[in-house]
């Protein structure tokens, strides 16, 4: 440790330069991470904020939460059981307004005292007429006492306040009264799904009685969002192949380091210092640069989230950071074999008659 931490002080600008680019790799990795999380939470934070693993969705829905519709039959079914559960409505409209542009939301009714509710942050619980919006909903320039219009119903609504962490496919969820969704229905509450409170043994065995529904993970339900899976793939491929381009740049990199330096170990070798020694000494340089590199690009990427636009779905979790060090620490490690290799395989005389 002591030969690679002396090194490391010698040769500042040759291990500088290849700090800076494994800092620039893992600022992107965790850059490219937080979009990730930031879109995926984007999309179904409402779902996510839920606490819940299970739904009951219509067989033919195909995992669409706002193309399903439970029957009367299953949700008597449900309500004869032992289990917990909510029903709540969902499905996509637009919100009209005079004299500014038009608001794509997600209309949601709930029983507003269940434990899937949503928190209000701003405001009162919406009475008949009123609604709850999520808060991004004031980047549009609508405030508390606003009238807006349901475009599918013609319905006016009075915003009673806001809400945080409800979103479904991108778009702000609008909480309304039990009763204004009835009246929608012509005085029938439709249920788009319920949230089942239970394990998942007694998701099973609700899902055994149904007869027109299935019970699905939240998982299932995440990627029956349209657009999650492909938005959520793609990210992760990008991810991917930083990682597999970080192993073949840090490769490229020590391996150059390490021919440089072949006739030094073959001096070393020569006068007895084992293949475990020099192995360990280019381990600690990797793991010191890594590590290096790692905290502040951390810190970067926190700083930088610090500074972005409100509206820039971006969430950067101390699991994920976790992961993600992890892994790229893995990574540094997998991109020195190749030098590890060599180092193990050079002679020491060739390489002493090398350096001549």
């Amino acid at each position: 440790m002591f030969l690679a931490l002396k090194e490391l002080r010698y040769e500042k600008t040759r291990y500088a330069l290849v700090a800076g680019i494994m800092f620039l790799i893992s600022f992107l990795v965790l850059f490219v991470s937080g979009l990730a999380q930031g879109l995926a939470f984007n999309n179904a934070s409402s779902l996510e904020t839920m606490n819940v693993d299970h739904f009951v969705l219509d067989e033919e829905a195909e995992h669409q939460l706002t193309r399903s519709l439970v029957s009367d039959a299953d949700q008597q079914v449900i309500e004869d059981g032992e289990i917990d559960a909510t029903p709540f409505g969902l499905h996509m409209t637009m919100l009209i307004r005079e004299e500014a542009s038009n608001v794509d939301v997600a209309m949601m009714s709930v029983d507003l005292n269940s434990p899937i509710a949503p928190t209000i942050i701003e405001g009162q619980t919406p009475s008949e007429g009123q609604a709850l919006i999520h808060e991004s909903i004031q980047e549009e320039g609508i405030e508390i006492g606003d009238v807006v219009t349901d475009n599918a119903s013609d319905m006016e609504f009075e915003v009673s306040g806001f809400t945080e962490d409800q979103t479904f496919s991108h778009a702000p969820i609008m909480h309304v009264h039990e009763e204004d969704w009835r009246e929608m229905r012509d005085g029938e509450f439709i249920v788009s799904t319920i949230a089942i409170h239970g394990s998942e043994e007694e998701a099973a065995q609700v899902g055994e009685q149904l007869t027109d529904s299935e019970v699905i993970t939240l998982d299932e339900a995440l990627a029956g969002i349209p657009g999650y899976s492909a938005e959520q793939g793609s990210l992760t491929m990008m991810i991917v192949f930083l990682y597999i381009i970080a192993a073949f740049v840090l490769a490229a990199f020590f391996y150059v380091i390490t021919i440089q330096k072949l006739n030094q170990f073959g001096i070393m070798k020569a006068i007895g210092s084992p293949v475990s020694v020099l192995a360990k000494s280019l381990l600690v340089q990797v793991m010191v640069l890594s590590a290096v590199s790692l905290t502040l690009a951390i810190v970067v990427t926190l700083g930088a989230a610090q500074i972005m636009p409100e509206g820039l779905p971006f969430q950067l979790t101390g699991t994920m950071v976790a992961i993600s060090a992890g892994l790229f620490l893995l990574t540094a490690i997998v991109g020195s074999l190749l030098s590890l290799y060599k180092v193990a395989k050079v002679d020491a005389l060739e390489a002493i008659g090398g350096g001549k």
